[in-house]
């Protein structure tokens, strides 16, 4: 009896490439899907990196172009309930924001998306938790920081309701209580 020699294996063919658009939807799928994980605010971002990719890859993307901060940046984003990074008002107020370390980047922007879409502005324990924190201290110090910067000009009115303006964006919240 002869052995024949085992047929050559060949390699699956690779997926087809995605669009930018494809990409972007799967990124947001990923980043919407890790925010809601209650104990992803727990996690250091080195780790959500790796959760990250392995979703990407999961989404049928073979490599993220994204590295680490970009990653943390489109973190924030999401944080602050900004998925679809394609809409041309964010990248606007990402380029207000660039002056800003990263990690102060979500509250920036949750603030933002309050006035661009004429909501009350947030209250100190929602712009902490998309901080990170919940020290309410260290939000008063983050927000005090960001207005040095003159990228916000808070206002209280006479009821006590604190009002938040982007400048660069003619963006305004609506009065509410900081509390």
């Amino acid at each position: 009896v002869s052995a024949r020699p085992p047929e050559p294996r060949t390699a699956a063919p690779p997926p087809p490439e995605k669009t930018d658009d494809e990409v972007e939807a799967v990124y947001a799928d990923v980043f919407r899907a890790i925010v809601e994980d209650p104990e992803s605010t727990l996690r250091p971002p080195s780790v959500l990196f790796q959760d990250f990719q392995v979703r990407c890859r999961m989404g049928g993307l073979a490599k993220p172009p994204l590295d680490l901060p970009g990653f943390v940046r489109r973190l924030s984003c999401a944080r602050a309930g900004i998925f679809d990074m394609t809409d041309e008002a964010w990248t606007a107020a990402l380029d207000v924001a660039s002056g800003l370390p990263d990690d102060m980047l979500g509250a920036f922007l949750l603030v933002a998306r309050a006035a661009r879409e004429g909501e009350p502005c947030p209250s100190d324990a929602r712009i902490a938790a998309t901080y990170g924190t919940s020290s309410l201290g260290r939000v008063k110090r983050l927000i005090g920081y960001i207005e040095s910067r003159n990228l916000i000009v808070c206002r209280t009115d006479l009821a006590g309701k604190r009002s938040i303006t982007i400048p660069g964006l003619g963006w305004t919240t609506l009065p509410a209580e900081a509390a």
